[in-house]
């Protein structure tokens, strides 16, 4: 008897026909599945679209409410919500307002009305009184300037709010006053106040205010800052 052979192409293992046979059962079970399960019931359809109609109904009527509420409130009268708050008055808080700085006489002021000026507390108050003491008064309110620390930006705030009476100054006579006093004052000091004393006990004495030009430590700035202070007795 004749043997029949399959071309190269159709020769499997026996590894590849089992697994062609177990594809092919896979296909058919695939196949016949969906047969093996009914379809869902109308029922169950009919019972979800139920609730979802219900579920619709109930928004319109929650959106029904709430638009009837707020048309109830909008037309509350107006006397109702203002008899509870009242309106606030425009007035019914009010800034304070700081006073307004009177000018001091810088020959009179004490220290509590110099602290009242901007930029001078308990400190420079002190010194400017001070200051104007060791002087004898002030004849120039630019004299509050010379006082010692006090920015001239501060002086600049103050200048103002300063005024200069007739008070009248403590006058040196450069012939009577001792070494001591003369060199207290603040245009003076030490070395000047000598040379002073020194000129006056060589020349007998000043024969008047100009004769202090003389001393070499006097400059014509000097001068004019002293000659307010001082005299010369006949």
């Amino acid at each position: 008897m004749r043997k029949f052979y399959l071309p190269p192409i159709f020769q499997f293992s026996r590894k590849e026909r089992t697994g062609i046979i177990l594809l092919a059962l896979l296909i058919v079970v695939t196949h016949y599945i969906p047969d093996l399960w009914p379809a869902s019931e109308p029922a169950a359809e009919e019972d979800l679209q139920a609730a979802v109609k219900a579920f619709e109904q109930q928004l319109i009527s929650d959106s029904i409410v709430t638009s009837a509420r707020r048309d109830t409130y909008n037309r509350r009268p107006r006397w109702t919500t203002e008899r509870s708050f009242p309106p606030m008055k425009k007035d019914t808080f009010r800034h304070a307002r700081k006073p307004a700085i009177k000018p001091i006489d810088i020959n009179t002021a004490d220290t509590l009305l110099w602290q009242l000026l901007p930029g001078i507390g308990p400190g420079f108050a002190r010194r400017i009184v001070r200051f104007r003491e060791a002087l004898g008064g002030f004849y120039s309110i630019q004299q509050v300037a010379e006082c010692y620390g006090l920015p001239d930006s501060t002086f600049q705030k103050i200048q103002p709010f300063l005024k200069i009476g007739d008070s009248s100054l403590k006058i040196l006579d450069l012939n009577l006053t001792d070494e001591k006093s003369l060199a207290a004052h603040p245009y003076i000091r030490y070395k000047l106040a000598r040379q002073i004393v020194q000129y006056r006990s060589m020349h007998a004495g000043f024969s008047k205010v100009s004769d202090l030009r003389q001393l070499p430590l006097v400059d014509d700035i000097i001068y004019r800052k002293l000659e307010y202070y001082i005299t010369v007795k006949p």
